[in-house]
């Protein structure tokens, strides 16, 4: 069908539609729904929305030029076609597959993985991944990948080439390093997966599966000079088209629509009603014959003939009535308004008027009330607004949401705690100093003995943990962004920010 979605937007879909039809299982759609996304993807399409640029973005206002600490090259460094980033020790990707399809394709490659690391291959690693054509990322489910997770997101907002592959976990009990993850370790393992795709996929970026299809893009990228984008289903790449456009929304406000209408609540409406939906949805009148011709060309739509019948004695249920719209959205042009009232779960913003915000309280959620007890209070005392996230309980249907709620706040804060892993948090940030936008960290290391939730964690996950905390910190410092330890600092330089803008 021409339709690429991306993985979020999938969710979104299948949770909306689990929202709308009130089921137990968000692990499908029914075929009215299905038509309604698939309509809506194609108009996208069709119309071409661009993606809104981001109000915190440094460069984009007033002339500003962002202050960064740029490194010098060095002369002399050889310059390699591909860095092989990603998960390292124990995993061997790179010597079992990738390095054997490189010298055969006679790919120049860098290996950051070693056997005996030293302090002095640091800048040799930054000189080869600044100078390499393609940067090739597999994140295996071998190692946690804090810091890889961090670095590809990162990566993926400054227009670098990018290759991804993401190996899923493979559920609570699988073991790292020896280690079984438990329920929460690995729901919080996933969810920064889950977030890295969504922000690759944003820029267009297809993810990958598998390393040997990967690795047989990145050839055809460097062969033909293409960018990684223009891969496609020929290649055995997902390609993904206007990943930053909301989906369940449309949905949404379909069903308020027809309960708005259901007073009798029998779960039906007759075709007469129907046509006042339309006149909610938007503020155009329907025909009562193109009404009955959209019907009656929909064979089995109804399970009837209905040529002779009189509308008023026509019903159709919601699955039905999505069918018919559906229908006409392919045969006119218009556009659903606005719901009939706002919903507690709401829709992504989709214009800047009426819901731009001065911060966005990113960041560590669970286990945490920085936000209640400080920041809150603080942007309270200046007269600031903000959008809190932590006010929902997180679920991949609320990622364009919060993708929104960024796009339309001034200033980005994000606060990772000494409480929380904080992987998708702090991928999300990284790509957000990426995009080059105003944003301000509070980065808390995890204590030795540290306790998450229920689980207390060992030397290596804490380990891994504050790795990627001290690589986020360092790409931060490297960038020119504030990074501090107390969130009270840290609300601080926001608010400083706000009043200077």
């Amino acid at each position: 069908m021409q339709l690429y979605p991306s993985k979020s937007q999938v969710y979104e879909m299948l949770q909306c539609a689990k929202e709308c039809a009130n089921r137990n299982s968000a692990s499908y759609l029914t075929f009215g729904e299905f038509c309604i996304f698939a309509t809506e993807l194609k108009r996208c399409y069709e119309r071409g929305i661009p993606r809104q640029v981001q109000l915190s973005r440094l460069l984009e206002r007033d002339g500003e030029e962002k202050k960064r600490r740029n490194r010098k090259m060095s002369k002399g460094i050889p310059k390699y076609e591909v860095f092989l980033g990603g998960s390292c020790n124990p995993t061997t990707w790179r010597q079992d597959v990738a390095i054997p399809v490189l010298k055969n394709l006679g790919i120049t490659y860098y290996n950051p993985q070693v056997s005996h690391w030293g302090p002095e291959l640091i800048e040799l690693e930054f000189q080869a991944k600044q100078n390499a054509a393609i940067l090739f990322f597999v994140i295996d489910n071998q190692t946690r990948s804090v810091a890889s997770m961090i670095e590809a997101a990162h990566l993926s907002a400054r227009r670098r080439k990018l290759i991804l592959v993401i190996h899923t976990y493979q559920g609570p009990g699988q073991t790292i390093w020896g280690e079984p993850i438990t329920d929460e370790e690995y729901e919080d393992l996933t969810t920064g997966q889950m977030m890295l795709q969504d922000l690759v996929e944003r820029q267009g970026i297809p993810v990958f599966e598998s390393v040997p299809i990967a690795l047989n893009c990145t050839a055809k990228v460097l062969r033909e000079n293409i960018s990684v984008q223009e891969l496609g289903l020929k290649d055995f790449a997902q390609p993904v088209k206007m990943a930053h456009v909301p989906l369940g929304d449309k949905l949404i406000k379909l069903r308020e629509a027809f309960d708005a209408l259901d007073t009798t609540r029998s779960g039906e409406l007759c075709l007469a009603d129907v046509c006042m939906a339309f006149r909610i949805l938007t503020n155009r009148n329907l025909s009562l014959s193109d009404l009955r011709s959209i019907v009656a060309g929909q064979t089995g739509v109804l399970g009837r003939e209905v040529k002779d019948i009189p509308l008023e004695q026509l019903n159709v249920n919601f699955e039905q009535f999505c069918s018919i719209v559906a229908e006409f959205k392919c045969c006119e042009k218009w556009a659903i308004s606005r719901p009939l009232r706002s919903l507690p779960l709401g829709s992504p913003p989709n214009t800047q008027s009426n819901c731009v915000r001065d911060v966005y309280l990113g960041g560590s959620c669970r286990n945490t009330n920085w936000r209640e007890d400080i920041a809150i209070p603080m942007l309270k005392k200046s007269g600031l607004t903000y959008f809190n996230p932590q006010l929902r309980q997180w679920s991949k249907r609320f990622i364009p949401i919060e993708a929104a709620a960024m796009d339309n706040s001034y200033v980005l804060l994000f606060v990772i705690t000494s409480t929380t892993r904080s992987i998708a948090s702090m991928a999300l940030a990284a790509h957000y100093i990426g995009l080059n936008c105003n944003v301000v960290l509070c980065v808390q290391h995890l204590p030795d003995d540290a306790i998450i939730g229920s689980d207390k964690l060992s030397k290596q996950a804490g380990k891994d943990y504050n790795r990627g905390r001290m690589y986020l910190s360092d790409l931060a410092n490297r960038e020119g962004i504030p990074v501090f330890e107390s969130v009270t600092e840290a609300v601080d330089c926001v608010i400083h920010k706000c009043s200077c803008r």
